[in-house]
C-alpha cells in the first residue's frame, strides 16, 4: 500500500461524507423521490467500496447506513434522514479526529488501511 492509496481512501471517505450531507439536505427540503433514489444509489456504490475499511475502523457507520437503506426502502423519510445524519457525524469524527499532545501539537487518530498483506496507519 502506498501513500497514493491512502490519499484515494481519504478522498473516498470524504466523498461518502459529502453524499451523506447532500442526501440530508435533499430530504430536508422535500426533494422528489426520484432524486433521492439516484443519490441513494450513488451512496450505496460508495459505501460498498468502503465497507471493509468502515467495518474495521468505525462499524457503527455501517449500522447506520444499513438502517438508512432499510428505511428508504419503505419510505420512512424521517428515520432515513436521522440515520444518514448519525452516519455523517461518525464519519466526520473518523475523518477529523485529533487531539493535542503535551507539546501542543495536534495528533491525528487516523485509520488503518488493510491491503491483504500489510496494514498502513494514516
Amino acid at each position: 500500500m502506498n501513500q497514493l492509496d491512502g490519499r484515494l481512501t481519504l478522498d473516498s471517505l470524504s466523498l461518502l461524507h459529502k453524499q451523506l450531507q447532500e442526501l440530508v439536505v435533499m430530504l430536508t427540503v422535500a426533494s422528489g423521490p426520484a432524486d433521492v433514489r439516484i443519490l441513494m444509489q450513488r451512496l450505496a456504490g460508495t459505501a460498498i467500496s468502503l465497507e471493509r475499511l468502515l467495518a474495521v475502523e468505525e462499524p457503527v457507520i455501517l449500522v447506520y447506513l444499513r438502517a438508512a437503506f432499510s428505511h428508504a426502502a419503505v419510505g420512512r423519510t424521517d428515520e432515513l434522514r436521522s440515520d444518514l445524519l448519525d452516519a455523517s457525524r461518525h464519519l466526520l469524527v473518523l475523518l477529523t479526529d485529533g487531539r493535542t499532545t503535551e507539546g501542543g501539537k495536534e495528533e491525528r487518530k487516523g485509520f488503518t488501511i488493510l491491503d491483504g498483506s500489510s496494514a498502513v496507519r494514516l
